[in-house]
């Protein structure tokens, strides 16, 4: 007669011992999820002061976030994004926009720049809880996305910017990257801008030095020696004539140059070049018809960013102009980045940097502490090398 073939729980085996029942237990355990009342017990704090350092609110100590914050990282405690959003009404993303699209140039002269603004805010939003969202924008300011944002930053806008306005008609704290003026008060709206007031003059003086010494072969000349001008080798003078090169968008940044390079020039008793790159004109073609001019005409040259500083030696090679013993130039850009222009002169600036620090001040708007404009300094970084040419 064929025996029943005995049930799983009576086959022979291993009886599981109480280490075993523990081990299969926390296992278990580590596949469940940690919720807010591990953590606080961990932590030896109440489920609301979890709630309140994760969620960013309430007035724990730091030594109390540090502690709740390392224990939910131990347990792997994942706030949830969607309830977080629910019970605070806010997303924890923000928004950065670009508006500027206009010249089939642009993704070559500006582009740079705003990837690495972008790459500053993403990194800093992080480091704070917040994500990072770069949309477009249509010419009525409308932003395209589908994701709700806490807040903006915005880009270079030129005055009365759609985006800007649309941005403030929703009630959404804003964060310019340049200068803004906006047309109604109580803005929650702050401004990281370069200190170009200061940075154009420190550049310009430093050309006017380096020409006067440069021809009189003394390093040691001093500004204003022969009224900015200076003998070449046939003895002839040659007055110091500083061009800027500069583009087509009236941002408050090309706006605040020209500005401030017209100002100096009149304070010197030049007549100012301007050289304005046209919708859809190539940097290049643009640079060459600038130095066109000849060196007795011009010979040096400010360039509003890197892509017209490439174009410029790119001309002024052309036109056999060693820099910079025959062509001044310098620019406003990345000192130290690679494929930085050694030639040039540099009013320095950190566009990654500008983009945490945008992060940062919106981030600050957004949880109500006090937040101001923020001016940032042009260093000056002098020409690391010299061509004599031919």
């Amino acid at each position: 007669m064929k025996q029943d073939r005995p049930g799983k729980q009576d086959r022979p085996g291993k009886a599981k011992g109480p280490a075993e029942a523990a081990s299969k237990r926390q296992s278990f355990s580590k596949k469940t999820a940690v919720g807010i009342r591990e953590v606080a017990a961990a932590a030896g704090v109440s489920p609301a002061t979890v709630s309140q350092v994760f969620n960013h609110k309430g007035e724990a100590s730091a030594a109390t976030r540090e502690r709740v914050l390392s224990v939910g990282d131990r347990l792997g405690y994942r706030p949830n994004p969607v309830g977080q959003a629910l019970r605070s009404g806010r997303s924890r993303v923000i928004g950065v926009v670009v508006s500027y699209r206009e010249s089939a140039v642009w993704q070559q002269t500006y582009m740079p720049y705003y990837q690495s603004i972008i790459a500053g805010a993403a990194i800093e939003a992080v480091d704070h809880g917040y994500s990072i969202s770069a949309a477009p924008s249509t010419e009525d300011g409308e932003i395209e996305t589908r994701l709700p944002l806490d807040g903006v930053i915005v880009v270079d806008p030129i005055p009365n910017d759609p985006v800007v306005e649309q941005c403030m008609a929703r009630g959404l704290a804003v964060v310019i990257d340049g200068g803004y003026s906006p047309a109604t008060d109580g803005a929650r709206m702050v401004s990281v801008r370069a200190d170009v007031a200061q940075g154009i003059p420190t550049v310009l003086d430093h050309l006017w030095d380096q020409h006067v010494a440069r021809a009189h072969g003394n390093a040691g000349n001093k500004q204003g020696e022969s009224g900015g001008e200076a003998s070449d080798q046939s003895g002839e003078n040659r007055p110091f004539r500083p061009a800027l090169f500069t583009g087509p968008r009236l941002d408050s940044y090309t706006t605040d140059t020209t500005n401030a390079y017209q100002s100096w020039c009149e304070m010197r008793g030049l007549e100012p070049i301007v050289a304005t790159l046209g919708h859809d004109q190539p940097p290049l073609d643009a640079a060459r018809a600038l130095l066109a001019r000849g060196p007795r005409e011009l010979n040096a040259v400010h360039c509003l960013n890197e892509t017209y500083c490439s174009a410029a030696t790119a001309a002024a090679a052309e036109l056999g102009l060693a820099i910079p013993t025959d062509l001044q130039i310098s620019v406003a850009g990345s000192a130290y980045s690679v494929g930085s222009e050694e030639r040039a002169a540099y009013l320095n600036l950190d566009p990654v940097a500008s983009g945490a620090l945008c992060a940062r001040s919106l981030i600050e708007l957004l949880e109500g502490r006090p937040v101001e404009d923020h001016l940032e300094p042009m260093v000056l970084v002098p020409a690391r090398r010299v061509d004599f040419g031919a």
